[in-house]
């Protein structure tokens, strides 16, 4: 019950989690997948040659195809991204040189790709019990769970709050200096704050009455089997590989 409670029983979580199941990946152990995913990130963070770098981004592409997770998905998830990879590149590009401005975007799609099907084709939960299990201090994946919950709670008010603003005919300000519209949207970013204060008071009181404490306990929980270890070993020696190669260990 408190776990449900901390879930959230709302829209918003069915939205972001009813497709976490839809494919293999989502039925992996999260402690395999955390593993596996965040080395083959991290060493591909690390990537200088640039061969090894387009080499990371096949790696993630081919994953991100093979995972089950939707395109849709991940395509929109990384449109969101994109800017900021964008503006990283440019930067890069204006500095240094054009090579090193598109050796970035191809890093940082390595390491944004696999995050987002790792992101996307998990339950939330189930990736903070993951990190968890994986011995996180408690009070790390407890003040994630709760960032997340709060979230939701916020972005719920935020939507309530614009329905009320439609059903009083308001469509928004004319220009960035109608005065009116800056004074409802200003009115709207208060009482969205007040009313999440109050609905997030609530939802703690609701879960100390359930028992809650900072111990996180798996919604349910799954073992490592065949799957989840060859996923895991794929995405190590694959890191490996690449981390040998870098360093010129092996030709």
């Amino acid at each position: 019950m408190t776990v449900g409670h901390l879930r959230g029983h709302g829209n918003e979580t069915i939205q972001i989690d009813h497709h976490s199941n839809a494919s293999w990946f989502g039925l992996i152990d999260s402690r395999a997948k955390l593993v596996g995913v965040l080395s083959f990130v991290v060493v591909s963070a690390t990537l200088t040659d640039a061969d090894l770098i387009v080499a990371s981004l096949a790696v993630a592409l081919a994953f991100a195809a093979m995972s089950g997770v939707r395109a849709a998905i991940l395509i929109k998830s990384y449109l969101v991204a994109l800017p900021f990879i964008v503006l990283a590149s440019i930067s890069v590009f204006l500095f240094v040189s054009i090579e090193s401005g598109i050796n970035m975007w191809a890093r940082t799609s390595a390491c944004v790709i696999p995050l987002l099907v790792l992101v996307s084709g998990t339950e939330t939960f189930d990736l903070f019990a993951g990190l968890r299990r994986l011995r996180v201090p408690a009070v790390i994946t407890t003040l994630l769970m709760l960032t997340h919950r709060y979230i939701l709670v916020l972005s719920g008010e935020l939507a309530r709050m614009k329905v009320a603003r439609r059903a009083r005919g308001f469509r928004g300000g004319r220009s960035l200096l109608d005065k009116y519209g800056l004074k409802v949207l200003s009115n709207t970013a208060g009482m969205v704050l007040v009313r999440s204060s109050v609905r997030a008071d609530r939802i703690y009181e609701g879960l100390k009455a359930r028992g809650f404490d900072i111990e996180m306990h798996a919604w349910h929980k799954t073992r490592i089997d065949s799957r989840a270890a060859t996923l895991m070993a794929c995405f190590l020696v694959v890191s490996a590989a690449l981390v040998l190669l870098q360093l010129e260990v092996i030709a």
